[in-house]
C-alpha cells in the first residue's frame, strides 16, 4: 500500500502537469505511453493460447490507439484543459472509491473468474464517487444542467470500470497478474490506463456533442 500511495503521490502531479501544458508536452508522454502500452500488449497475447493472435494484436492494438488519441483529442480541441481534467478525476476517483470500499465492504463478487478481487459494491461505490464530484464540476464549469453532467460523469465512469475488466479478462488469459511493472504497486501501463483507454472516445465524443470545440 505504501508503495502504492508513493507512486501515485508522485506520477499524479507529473500527469496533471502535462495535460496542463497540452500541445507537444502531452503529444509526447502520450505517444510514449500508447507505445509502452502496446508492448505490453503483444508480450500479453503471445502468453495467450490462440489461433487468431493477429485478430487479437490487431484489434488489441487499434483499441489501445484509440483510446490514447483520444485523450489527446480531447486536451488538443479544446482551448483548456478542464475536459481532460475531468475525464481523469472520474476515472481516478471510481478506481479510488471502488478500490477501497471494495477492500473493506465488497462482500458479492462481480466477475470473479475475470477479476476475483471486483466486488459489486466496489463498483456501485466507485460509480456513485465517480459521478458526485466529477458531475459537479462538469456542471459549473461547462454551464451544463446538472442532472445531465451527474449522467454523463456516471456514464464515463462505468464505461472506466468496463475497460478495467475488459483488461483484466485478458491479463486472466495470460495466466498474470500485472501487464507491466513500470508502476512499482499499480503494475504496467494497461494497468493503469485501462479504463481511461476504453472512456476517453466516449468522453471525446461527449465532449463535441455537448460543448463544442
Amino acid at each position: 500500500m505504501k508503495t502504492r500511495i508513493i507512486t501515485a503521490a508522485i506520477c499524479i502531479p507529473v500527469f496533471l502537469f502535462v495535460i496542463i501544458m497540452g500541445g507537444w508536452w502531452l503529444g509526447i508522454p502520450v505517444a510514449i505511453l500508447a507505445a509502452l502500452s502496446c508492448l505490453e500488449y503483444v508480450r500479453l497475447v503471445n502468453k495467450i493460447q490462440t489461433k487468431e493472435k493477429l485478430a487479437w494484436l490487431l484489434l488489441g492494438c487499434a483499441y489501445i490507439l484509440l483510446g490514447f488519441l483520444s485523450l489527446l483529442g480531447l486536451r488538443l480541441s479544446h482551448e483548456s484543459f478542464l475536459l481532460p481534467f475531468w475525464l481523469l478525476m472520474c476515472i481516478w476517483i471510481t478506481d479510488s472509491a471502488a478500490y477501497f470500499v471494495g477492500r473493506v465492504y465488497g462482500r458479492h463478487k462481480m466477475a470473479p473468474e475475470i477479476s476475483p478481487n471486483k466486488s459489486w459494491e466496489g463498483a456501485i461505490a466507485g460509480g456513485l464517487a465517480g459521478m458526485l464530484l466529477p458531475g459537479a464540476f462538469f456542471s459549473i464549469a461547462f454551464n451544463v444542467n446538472f442532472f445531465l453532467a451527474l449522467l454523463i460523469s456516471l456514464l464515463v465512469s462505468s464505461i472506466g470500470q468496463i475497460g478495467d475488466l475488459v483488461e483484466s479478462k485478458v491479463k486472466r488469459l495470460a495466466n498474470v497478474k500485472d501487464s507491466g511493472t513500470l508502476f512499482p504497486g499499480h503494475g504496467g501501463v494497461l494497468d493503469r490506463f485501462d479504463s481511461i483507454m476504453l472512456s476517453a472516445p466516449f468522453a471525446y465524443i461527449l465532449s463535441l456533442l455537448l460543448i463544442g470545440k
